[in-house]
């Protein structure tokens, strides 16, 4: 068994099924997910037209965290735009990238925890392409407009229909990053890799099943639902895609005393559904940023990976 010690964290190589989760609320898909023909189904939420021009408009490099980064506006689908930031750590046909999914802060990317991250994988060597979730950071509309806990609830995550929504442009918004990257900037297909925290976690189990161009996945902090979390749509089931990661490696990362992503109620589930090659790391924490040495675990576990 391989494992990595660090004062905060232990990285185990992790056996699907070796948990059983004892859910007390759950959907019927952490229990059973849908089947490959269901599934298939599932992916005619997440086409996009990749013809659409991506009408970048790039503003000039800036150095913030004694990094450069360059902003980035995007044509994601025929009427909706992504706002991004591009931290460049490297150049050239080999240049590794990581594209990075916040969590709930109406900040969105520009929240200080998610810029510590995107510069802390930027000075590790990555290029990283961070990106405001709809509706959050500069894509602010009036569905949010306090951020509190209750009103993204409310008005977002506990909305099957419009959770649905919100999660299929997630998924056509990262794929048109990944193209820009790849037409406009030069990153090499084999070596990008996805990094979502808390909800950007949760989304994460979506996008790198969906997007299989992706080499790797790391999600931090995130689970089958959070602790305000009713219910939602089959299609937009974590559950239903964590599995399908695999044959690509998956990282997870959580706190036993997380009281948003609940380990016996929402995470363990969804640990067990994952298949190899998984590893794990558990830290003794809440629903907080990894310390700077477990960032370290991770960015090391994502070059180990992704090369």
């Amino acid at each position: 068994m391989l494992r990595y010690l660090c004062a905060s964290a232990i990285l185990l190589a992790f056996t699907p099924g070796s948990m059983v989760g004892q859910a007390s609320q759950g959907d019927e898909w952490l229990r059973n997910p849908v089947d490959d023909a269901t599934f298939s189904g599932f992916l005619q939420f997440f086409r996009y037209d990749s013809q659409v021009p991506f009408d970048a408009e790039v503003g000039a490099p800036v150095t913030v965290d004694a990094v450069s980064r360059e902003h980035l506006e995007y044509q994601s689908t025929a009427d909706v735009r992504v706002t991004a930031w591009m931290y460049r750590a490297t150049t050239g046909p080999e240049a590794p990238w990581v594209i990075f999914l916040h969590g709930g802060s109406g900040s969105g990317k520009d929240a200080p925890s998610y810029r510590l991250v995107s510069s802390f994988l930027a000075r590790a060597g990555w290029n990283v392409l961070a990106l405001d979730l709809q509706y959050f950071g500069e894509r602010r509309t009036g569905l949010l407009t306090e951020f509190t806990e209750t009103e993204k609830h409310e008005h977002l995550y506990n909305q099957e229909a419009a959770y649905l929504a919100w999660v299929a442009q997630t998924v056509k918004d990262v794929g048109r990053g990944i193209d820009y990257i790849l037409e406009e900037r030069g990153a090499a297909p084999h070596r990008i890799a996805l990094w979502g925290h808390s909800r950007g976690a949760q989304l994460a189990y979506i996008v790198g099943a969906v997007d299989t161009r992706f080499r790797a996945v790391a999600s931090v902090n995130g689970g089958h639902f959070d602790a305000m979390e009713t219910g939602h749509l089959p299609a937009a089931c974590g559950a239903n895609y964590i599995g399908r990661i695999s044959p690509r490696p998956l990282l997870l990362v959580n706190g036993t005393l997380d009281a948003d992503y609940i380990k016996a109620v929402s995470v363990d589930p969804m640990h067990a559904l994952a298949r190899e090659p998984v590893d794990v790391i558990w830290l003794e924490t809440g629903h907080t940023m990894p310390t700077e040495e477990t960032l370290s675990e991770i960015a090391r576990w994502l070059g180990e990976k992704v090369g």
